[in-house]
């Protein structure tokens, strides 16, 4: 599966003036784009309803912040710590994490379409009721995380962990699993129909559906 890849200037302003921007943007209702940040830190900031486009955000750190109803389009974040941040109702839009710190992120009511989440960890990450549409994992940690209630297309999963994840009430046909660990997951049954898996997963799935495996 190949997604849409963001497509964000090589010609970007590299900037650290955040807040001053941040302010503008919410004063004028404005989107904040074509812009290289690096080095941010910041714990407990509002950036709820804020629209966000051609960014480059490394080595930031964006802890228990609202990022609720988010606009982020052709935004690619680098070795960022977002970790215990709302980012529940937003849009995404051709996005990439990679090498990201993303543990105990609300996600609630996203969507995302075109993303790449590439060696990042998202354990106890919440994406209940998100809608992800040509979404591709690879070489991350999604253990102890919420995927209920979702819906899932076109999605792409390699050298993932999923430990004790749940999938409750997300249909789940036509995912390969079998380039994954799995463990422990939360399913009540009818999610897995149509999800591939090997010889050994499916073992551990049956039995985790009360089947006795002999």
């Amino acid at each position: 599966m190949k997604i849409t890849k963001s497509n964000i200037s090589k010609d970007l302003i590299i900037s650290d003036d955040f807040i001053p921007l941040l302010e503008h943007a919410q004063r004028e209702e404005s989107d904040i784009e074509e812009i290289y940040f690096k080095g941010l830190g910041f714990k407990d900031l509002d950036l709820s309803r804020l629209s966000f486009r051609d960014i480059i955000f490394e080595n930031c750190e964006f802890i228990h912040c609202s990022f609720y109803k988010i606009d982020f389009r052709d935004v690619h974040f680098k070795s960022c710590n977002l970790s215990n941040s709302d980012f529940s109702d937003g849009y995404f839009s051709r996005c990439a994490f990679t090498s990201c710190k993303v543990i105990g992120a609300d996600f609630q009511n996203a969507e995302f379409q075109n993303i790449s989440l590439v060696n990042s960890n998202f354990q106890y990450a919440n994406f209940g009721k998100s809608k992800m549409k040509d979404f591709e994992v690879s070489e991350s940690d999604m253990s102890h995380s919420s995927i209920t209630e979702c819906k899932l297309k076109n999605t792409s999963l390699n050298d993932v962990r999923f430990i004790e994840t749940s999938f409750f009430k997300t249909p789940l046909k036509g995912i390969d699993f079998t380039q994954c660990q799995i463990d422990g997951l939360v399913v009540s049954g009818d999610e897995l129909k149509g999800a591939s898996v090997t010889t050994y997963q499916a073992a551990d799935l049956a039995k985790l559906l009360g089947l006795i495996v002999k």
